[in-house]
């Protein structure tokens, strides 16, 4: 078995990431999640969200960005048949290295509470789970993304 070949995450690679991420329980997709939102963030972020690629086969994403003081991870996502492979370890690495290049000391990541899954891997990892913050939301008043 080869290992996957991680780069940064394009446009072209959209398409892709959006059937991965939509065929993957778990994984909350938006408007925020749009082609053209998505074009935005990695402009934004140049360099920070990183694909795994296992031949022709987009196995594994996440999504990276920051707001200068701290880094966030998004939609760490591997397909099903590809997981327990160490490709997720991968992506969080090298968005982590990406985060690090860019001055940031810090990342957080986002799931959804009920995804225990999710829970359990980022514990594996190392990863704390937080349980003396919360998140709340609201639409701004221009009701975008």
């Amino acid at each position: 078995m080869t290992a996957p070949r991680i780069a940064p995450m394009t446009m072209n690679d959209y398409p892709a990431a959006l059937a991965l991420w939509q065929g993957t329980p778990g994984i909350g997709l938006s408007a925020a999640d749009g082609p053209e939102c998505m074009r935005d963030y990695l402009l934004r972020n140049p360099g920070l969200s990183q694909c795994a690629w296992s031949g022709e086969v987009l196995t594994g994403t996440v999504l990276a960005g920051h707001d200068g003081r701290r880094g966030y991870l998004h939609h760490l996502c591997v397909h099903e048949g590809y997981r327990r492979r160490s490709i997720g370890r991968m992506l969080i690495d090298s968005a982590l290295g990406a985060l690090a290049e860019a001055g940031l000391d810090k990342a957080h990541a986002f799931l959804f509470t009920d995804n225990e899954d999710g829970r359990k891997f980022w514990e594996r990892i190392g990863w704390n789970w937080r349980t003396d913050i919360g998140v709340v939301s609201r639409m701004t008043a221009g009701g975008g993304r």
